[in-house]
């Protein structure tokens, strides 16, 4: 046991055991123990990323291709430099299927994982912009702050891929070779499909092998019929079934929407689907696809097929059963039954489940949206496609607002945004029943959101803009995403000055949140930001509001190493919160004054404030007085009482696992590694950075890079 700090004896030690791998328990066999013991677990290296999309259900032929790509990617694999397939071919032929194919057959051969980007070509938003793309890529292998300039991350992807293990990446849909060429790693042993309808010449330069890919011949095509129509069906009908042979020109999509016609009707004759699918000419296999998509789509309900038309106006990548049944204003349960009867249709596929919300769902391919979208411009009624959009941003303010209010309290109780106040609100929103379950929602329709504020902002719904992004809040800061955070931010700005109904307040808090995210990303423009903050605060009399942005443009000068500068911005901002008798305020500018104080090398003053901003955030706000611990702790080991630090970071350490701050908790064991080295304990210092290293790798591959470098300085 650790003895209370003043306690009376002999100079004590401090001793610290890593323990990996236990299965029973732990014991602890010593003779006398006068300092603390902390136990740490240290934290599983997260699995390589295995993101291919499914396997489809059924598969024939395609033997020939497969053995061609299996020994264009390399055999042995893993041998020196990049290889790059380009397959391109028409609408339909299953290119996408075929890549995920050959990569699922090499999965054992790539430790560093398979990645996959979607670069979106024919979605209605346009493709992905080749920094979007690289954001994607890098997110996957190494969390945390990414440059804003799309140069900056390709430099940084070829850093990261450099001395990666062997990994493969599908860039499927894509459309013109410059994102292509952005996203191509370096280093030895990687593999790189490209998928695109059209040949991408210009990647030959690249070393690209360009593989055309063509229909299917005849007898898998009959195959594939007789799979999944049943062998039966087809001996009876030999000449119908040759028929479908024919009208599907070989194209494996086109035998999707056909065999999904004779699954929905099991008992409609073969010959019976033939005549409802109207031959197009056999070079045209665009014509082919438009004719199997519309015979399906012809095939539908009323109902389904409004929902399907729907679908195709919205400007997102997925859509789950509350945005249908908002936009469609029908209950989940309905929505559900439509979603899954134009997946059976072979409109739509499956691409997983969403937590909490159940499947999500996305059309089956570009071209069957579009097609869907041209039956749409034909039978909308005027105004029905804003309608449409308004529908699924009440949809996206509903939950946002909730999943704010969930995770952050405080900040939404700020401006109270109420779904209500706009048409719209959806008659059955989004159920969330925790902040952990908020945060799992925005993150996974974090894109689909930000697509519809885009779109919302071109449309001039200026006052759904604002709003989302504001109780964007919680995702802004968990996510880090700071091009997008930015990006959205300034058009946020623009239309709550466009809303007439809009408050200055929300125009001052929209301003703080941006710099937030200039700040994260280190842009030093945040300092102008924060001053125009202050600015507006002050012309309002809003004394709190200038005492947050004195805060934040204290904080500012800390990140910039202006330790000096952040001092009196500080001691304003408390003398204003204590003169508004805002307690938790005051302790939360003590935390700040105690890290300014400490490269001031005034280390006692830093220990009062840091002491006394714990008291007052004990029991109020865990985070934050987790937050005072840590940095007391860090004071205290600057201060040489290395113990009396140590036993504040191991209490620290667990109030942030308590509290679910994984960064924190990287934070504080690199923290208790310098303890441990300037003790002189490197043995300890080596196990906890390597622990540290563990910890930060799926949060900030920034911070995993900065410590590992300093441990092997210190080996």
């Amino acid at each position: 046991m650790t003895p209370p700090e003043g306690t009376p004896g002999p100079k004590t030690t401090w001793t610290t055991n890593v323990v990996q791998d236990a299965s029973v328990g732990i014991s602890v066999q010593a003779g006398t123990i006068t300092g603390g013991i902390a136990f740490y677990s240290l934290a599983p290296d997260p699995p390589p990323p295995r993101q291919l999309p499914r396997l489809p259900a059924t598969w024939v032929d395609r033997d020939a291709d497969l053995t061609l790509l299996q020994r264009r990617a390399g055999t042995p694999v893993g041998a020196p430099g990049v290889r790059v397939i380009a397959l391109h071919g028409p609408a339909g032929t299953g290119t996408t299927a075929l890549a995920a194919r050959l990569l699922h057959d090499l999965q054992d051969a790539y430790p560093g994982g398979q990645l996959y980007v979607d670069l979106r070509g024919g979605e209605p938003d346009g493709p992905l912009t080749p920094g979007r793309a690289l954001g994607q890529l890098l997110r996957s292998v190494r969390p945390g702050t990414l440059p804003a300039d799309p140069r900056e991350r390709a430099a940084w992807w070829r850093s990261v891929t450099a001395g990666r293990a062997p990994t493969c990446v599908l860039l499927d849909n894509a459309v013109d070779a410059d994102t292509v060429r952005a996203c191509l790693p370096v280093g030895d042993g990687h593999l790189v499909l490209v998928t695109s309808r059209h040949p991408l010449a210009e990647l030959a330069a690249d070393g690209a092998h360009l593989h055309p890919l063509g229909p299917l011949p005849p007898t898998a095509a009959r195959q594939y019929l007789a799979i999944r129509a049943g062998e039966a069906r087809v001996r009876a009908e030999p000449h119908a079934a040759e028929q479908l042979v024919q009208l599907a020109a070989g194209l494996p999509t086109a035998l999707v929407l056909t065999a999904a016609q004779l699954s929905l009707h099991p008992q409609r004759s073969l010959s019976g689907i033939a005549r409802a699918l109207t031959p197009a000419p056999p070079d045209q296999p665009g014509a082919i696809m438009t004719h199997h998509i519309g015979a399906a789509y012809a095939g539908l309900d009323r109902d389904t097929a409004r929902t399907l038309r729907v679908l195709s106006r919205l400007p997102v990548h997925d859509v789950e059963a509350t945005l249908v049944a908002a936009i469609c204003d029908t209950t989940p349960e309905a929505a559900t039954g439509h979603l899954d009867d134009l997946a059976e249709a072979g409109l739509l596929e499956t691409t997983g489940t969403g937590e909490p919300l159940g499947p999500v769902y996305r059309f089956a391919s570009p071209e069957v949206r579009e097609r869907v979208l041209q039956f749409a411009r034909t039978v909308e009624t005027d105004g029905e496609a804003d309608e449409i959009l308004r529908r699924a941003l009440g949809w996206a303010m509903s939950a946002t607002v909730t999943a704010d209010a969930l995770i952050t309290p405080s900040h939404h109780r700020t401006l109270n945004i109420d779904p209500s106040d706009l048409p719209y609100a959806p008659h059955h929103p989004v159920r969330l029943p925790d902040s952990d379950a908020a945060l799992g929602w925005l993150t996974a329709q974090s894109d689909n959101v930000l697509s519809l504020v885009r779109s919302a902002a071109r449309a001039g719904h200026h006052d759904y803009v604002w709003r989302i992004v504001y109780s964007l809040w919680p995702w802004w800061r968990a996510a880090g995403r700071h091009e997008d955070w930015t990006e959205l931010h300034v058009i946020a700005l623009e239309s709550v000055r466009h809303d007439l109904h809009a408050t200055d307040a929300a125009e001052r808090h929209l301003l703080n949140t941006y710099g937030l995210g200039l700040r994260a990303s280190g842009d030093p423009t945040a300092l102008s930001v924060f001053t125009r903050v202050l600015e507006a605060a002050l012309r309002a009399d809003d004394a709190l509001g200038a005492a947050q942005a004195l805060c934040e443009l204290g904080a500012t000068h800390l990140t910039m190493e202006q330790p000096a500068k952040a001092m009196p911005l500080l001691e304003r901002a408390r003398s204003v919160r204590v003169e508004q008798g805002y307690e938790r305020g005051v302790a939360l500018a003590d935390i700040l004054l105690g890290q300014a104080l400490l490269p001031l090398g005034r280390l006692d003053e830093a220990l009062d404030r840091l002491r006394s901003a714990r008291a007052a955030l004990d029991g109020v706000d865990a985070h934050d007085a987790a937050r005072a611990l840590a940095w007391q702790g860090r004071v205290q080991v600057q201060a040489g009482d290395i113990p009396a630090g140590a036993r504040s970071l191991t209490t620290a350490l667990a109030e942030f696992r308590d509290a679910r701050a994984p960064h924190k908790v990287a934070q504080t064991v690199e923290w208790l590694a310098h303890a441990a080295e300037a003790d002189g304990r490197l043995a300890d210092a080596q196990a906890l950075y390597e622990q540290a290293i563990a910890q930060y790798r799926p949060v900030s591959g920034v911070d995993a890079d900065r410590v590992r470098d300093h441990l092997a300085r210190l080996a």
